[in-house]
């Protein structure tokens, strides 16, 4: 982020990924786009978890320390499970809702305002979106499962990389952000992301979806954040404080509880 603005950022690793998997379904003889009566749908979880969440996280995570931004973008499974029941109910068993519980007090306590400048208005921001990109991976996720799809995964993921790139495009055009300073760094950084992060991540993701509520799947991922917090404390530097730490610990019980099955 010290080198790219925000938004142009996610644009590049979205166009990175369109360009390496567009040239491997058409050497594949796939098609470029899903089944008929599946495009709008996947539109609208693309849109969500793929456009929603990398623009809010992005912005968060240029406003907050990538340790507090990764734990508040990592909740998903957190809101999944109230998302999930509105949208497409699911069974959940009294340990999920008890892990969410849990963890819900964790999410609480790291919003107090010990941790958290209630009177700094950009502060409050950088967490309101960070939260928000959660609730919009956990209800793109949802939606996904809603829906039985039958086109391929890789082109159901091009799609919703696709898509989500025209908003992403819309507000780098209208926000005009300043230059990008390539260096080897940036471009490694770039490809990382664009092969490993977005072109198989939701490859992946979608995958799982297919398998297991989102719920359920989520609570995996939330090891991400405790790994994260504790790379970006050795990497960036910083205070692990008590309440930090108990927050943490509650987030993780949640998971343990949820999965311990």
């Amino acid at each position: 982020l010290a080198q790219a603005p925000p938004l142009e950022f996610v644009l590049l690793r979205l166009a990175g990924s369109l360009v390496l998997i567009a040239p491997v379904l058409l050497a594949a003889r796939q098609p470029l786009l899903p089944y008929r009566g599946e495009r709008s749908m996947l539109f609208w979880v693309g849109e969500l978890q793929v456009a929603g969440f990398l623009i809010a996280s992005i912005i968060g995570l240029s406003i907050l320390p990538a340790g507090r931004a990764i734990v508040l973008g990592y909740t998903m499974p957190l809101w999944a499970i109230p998302i999930g029941i509105f949208i497409w109910p699911e069974p959940h068993s009294r340990a999920q809702l008890v892990g969410a519980a849990i963890g819900f007090v964790g999410l609480v306590l790291f919003m107090n305002p010990g941790l958290v400048d209630w009177g700094d208005p950009r502060i409050l921001a950088g967490n309101a979106l960070l939260l928000l990109a959660a609730i919009f991976w956990a209800a793109g996720s949802c939606l996904y499962r809603r829906w039985r799809f039958r086109s391929p995964f890789w082109v159901q993921t091009f799609w919703q990389l696709a898509v989500s790139a025209v908003p992403v495009a819309a507000l780098v055009a209208a926000v005009s952000p300043g230059p990008v300073h390539w260096s080897p760094f940036l471009a490694a950084v770039v490809a990382y992301n664009a092969v490993v992060t977005t072109a198989f991540g939701y490859f992946l993701w979608g995958k799982v979806l297919s398998m297991m509520p989102a719920a359920m799947a989520g609570q995996v991922l939330t090891v991400t954040p405790v790994g994260g917090f504790l790379l970006s404390l050795l990497i960036f530097g910083g205070t692990l404080t008590v309440d930090v730490a108990v927050s943490i610990a509650l987030i993780a019980a949640g998971i343990f509880v949820t999965l311990r099955r």
